[in-house]
């Protein structure tokens, strides 16, 4: 669903000052590339952000920086569904994704502070606190994506008191956006270089992990299509932290950032980002997008996310824009 953002975005191109062509120091806010899309984010339900891998289980708590989730599948090897936490838990925790609807300005508009809150922002979608240097001795509890160089080792256990004596498998978890410097520490994973044309080359060979790709198609302008790469070890974390119930597409907040006093260009920095978002279009899901299942005594996590396993592997997503 487009929301309000991408009205607001229309109207800002549409009267942005003419005049400022003739001022040197002020002419780049009318290219044209400040205004189309500039980043995508993941998300989930509210109350996931208080459950799943952001539980700090015993014994051993967060000291040791292992992602752990408690399975509530009965088999003795299985993967890890979301569905069925909240199935177990549904005494106290409700599965549900809030609907998206025009006046939305982010993913979730209930607050998604984790369960470990010193200096957690409270963004509406998954961070990657992993590219932020105060919050990455915690990302294993705050999540959602692995460290850059270390990775994520991860247990998936059948007890809450005694995981160590109870894993049902492990593995360790890489990130393709963290090691390619292309999502920032508030979850943004940007899109590729500027020009059309390189997004097109790149569309065509799909070859390396740029970010995303936005790619005029045979109907264009009434049509654009976006894709992107979710590799192994990004989804397996993602999945072990709630899951993908909301993908946001976002543009710049122009107005926010010549407030802040940053003028165009806008350059993308992973580890210190100035560019302020403002969301064009949001797409919610009522299945988890990373659900995954067993395959008789072999665990679906393992065959489908697990580095050691598949470290090449990974999902292309695209999502198309009309705009008839």
């Amino acid at each position: 669903m487009l929301v309000d953002g991408a009205g607001e975005l229309i109207v800002d191109a549409l009267t942005a000052n003419r005049s400022l062509a003739s001022i040197p120091s002020a002419s780049a806010i009318l290219d044209t590339s400040n205004y189309t899309f500039h980043a995508i984010t993941y998300g989930k339900d509210a109350d996931g952000f208080k459950y799943h891998g952001h539980i700090p289980l015993a014994p051993s708590g967060a000291g040791n920086g292992i992602i752990k989730v408690l399975s509530y599948q009965p088999l003795s090897v299985s993967s890890y569904h979301t569905s069925a936490t909240a199935e177990a838990l549904s005494y106290k925790y409700k599965l549900l994704p809030e609907s998206p609807k025009p006046f939305n300005s982010r993913l979730e508009s209930k607050s998604t502070i984790t369960a470990y809150s010193s200096g957690v922002p409270d963004v509406g979608h998954c961070l990657n606190s992993a590219a932020d240097a105060n919050l990455s001795a915690f990302s294993h509890l705050i999540g959602c994506f692995p460290r850059k160089n270390l990775g994520f080792n991860y247990w998936v256990v059948s007890s809450a008191d005694n995981p160590a004596g109870s894993i049902l498998y492990s593995g360790t978890l890489y990130s393709n956006y963290n090691f390619d410097n292309i999502m920032d520490a508030s979850g943004f994973l940007t899109f590729a270089g500027s020009s059309t044309q390189v997004h097109i080359n790149l569309y065509n060979s799909f070859t390396a992990n740029y970010g995303v790709l936005r790619v005029p198609l045979s109907d264009f302008p009434s049509k654009i299509r976006l894709r992107w790469f979710l590799g192994t070890g990004d989804a397996g974390a993602l999945l072990l932290f709630g899951g993908v119930y909301h993908l946001g597409l976002w543009t710049l907040d122009m107005k926010e950032l010549l407030k802040q006093g940053y003028y165009p260009p806008y350059s993308f920095n992973a580890l210190n980002n100035i560019r302020k978002y403002k969301l064009f279009a949001k797409k919610t899901f009522n299945r988890d997008l990373l659900h995954v299942q067993d395959f008789g005594v072999s665990g679906g996590f393992n065959a489908s996310f697990d580095y050691l396993s598949s470290p090449i592997g990974g999902t292309t997503i695209e999502w198309d824009i009309y705009f008839n």
